[in-house]
């Protein structure tokens, strides 16, 4: 008898094969963001809410308190009634956040895990800094995304602001990211 691959559950099952010898698997795929939130419950969703924001606010600021964990942006839906340009940027300088303030939302609502993070909507204490990603958007009442992927990185302290540069009556930012 030859090399048996037995489970890894303890029960003495032994992998398939098929009939050309080659071993018989089955998978699950999921994202890293899907992972974290499953299995870490450390993914979060922080929103600004809909509100009349005047020209070249910070429509939200969040910045990664936690001492332990980089927190990644996976993503960012921005609206607004007004064309308008957006900037999307990293402060230089740690911030000391202001404005009103925002609860970042666990993904996974079994969990009671907390996001270590400060945000704010109307943020008025930061500079722009490295701006990441700027462009224009429409008035449709459409969301529009930005897909970082999880490849932008917060470290302890770093923040990341979105300012909508024209006069708006109604706007909203929602930006998910998670802990690693």
């Amino acid at each position: 008898m030859g090399f048996m691959i037995e489970d890894g559950k303890g029960t003495r099952g032994t992998a398939g094969v098929n009939e050309d010898q080659q071993l018989t698997v089955a998978s699950v795929n999921q994202t890293e963001f899907e992972f974290v939130s499953k299995e870490k419950e450390l993914a979060f969703s922080w929103s600004s809410g809909t509100y009349d924001a005047a020209a070249n606010d910070t429509i939200l600021l969040i910045k990664n308190t936690s001492r332990t964990n980089n927190l990644h942006i996976d993503g960012i839906w921005l609206s607004t009634d007004t064309e308008t340009r957006v900037v999307v940027h990293v402060p230089t300088t740690e911030v000391t956040v202001t404005g009103t303030t925002i609860t970042g939302v666990n993904l996974n609502t079994g969990s009671a895990n907390v996001a270590e993070a400060s945000a704010a909507r109307d943020e008025t204490n930061n500079s722009q800094g490295n701006i990441i990603w700027s462009g224009e958007i429409q008035a449709t009442g459409e969301p529009y995304f930005i897909d970082f992927a999880g490849a932008l990185i917060l470290g302890t302290n770093s923040s990341i602001g979105v300012d909508y540069v024209a006069d708006v009556a109604a706007c909203d930012v929602t930006i998910t990211g998670h802990y690693q």
